[in-house]
């Protein structure tokens, strides 16, 4: 999981990644993601937004927690605020692969949190993002550096913690609720060459070359 100032994982993203030995070379990522070419006749990449929740305030994508039946109080943009992570946000400080560059590499729009880090639930990072492709490029960037670096297997690098809706993102600080937010129809994101979801499972051409967005959340006993 990649959160704030550094480039870290946590119990959630166990719980969540599903494989990545190397999402393909430079010329692989290229090729537009034929990895997962299109069943013809398959949902084109507008119809598949559509289908997934859409939130254009941070109000918004807190009435969709609440909805979802999880707890989603004292809601803040401010970081620093009484029970938020104390990494704080993603956002134009993170560390990137080019460390000099002032860009945000995350496209965030706005940031926010609910929830409280020390409760049983945990809470929820939001972010709106001025630019989702950025998003998810940048998480399968880090992805494969920590891939390099740790030489983790594929057990551990597939997806991230970030949940996807349309045009919002919750990053969940506790996995209690994982499956809660994918039944409510957010997709996770898996960058492996090779995953193929389990009958049953959605999966849908992601906006980062080589990677997919799925509701298909690998369980730690079967790591």
């Amino acid at each position: 999981m990649f959160r704030s100032k550094t480039l870290t994982t946590s119990v959630v993203s166990l719980a969540l990644l599903t494989s990545l030995t190397a999402c393909g070379s430079d010329s692989e990522e290229s090729d537009g993601g034929s990895f997962f070419s299109r069943a013809s006749g398959s949902p084109s990449p507008e119809a598949e937004k559509a289908s997934r929740p859409s939130a254009k305030t941070l109000r918004d994508v807190q009435e969709f927690i609440t909805g979802a039946g999880l707890p989603c109080d004292n809601l803040t943009d401010d970081e620093s605020a009484n029970g938020t992570p104390l990494e704080g946000f993603l956002g134009p400080a993170e560390q990137t692969i080019n460390p000099d560059e002032e860009a945000d590499p995350w496209a965030i729009r706005k940031a926010g949190f609910c929830g409280n880090t020390r409760s049983d639930m945990g809470g929820w990072l939001i972010y709106l993002p001025k630019d989702m492709k950025a998003f998810q490029e940048n998480y399968r960037k880090l992805a494969r550096e920590e891939a390099k670096e740790e030489g983790w297997t594929k057990e551990s690098l597939a997806g991230g913690s970030y949940f996807f809706g349309a045009d919002f993102i919750i990053d969940p600080t506790n996995e209690v609720a994982s499956r809660t937010l994918l039944e409510a129809g957010m997709l996770l994101e898996n960058c492996d060459p090779s995953f193929k979801a389990p009958e049953g499972y959605q999966t849908e051409k992601a906006l980062a070359n080589g990677c997919v967005l799925t509701n298909y959340l690998l369980d730690p006993l079967d790591q």
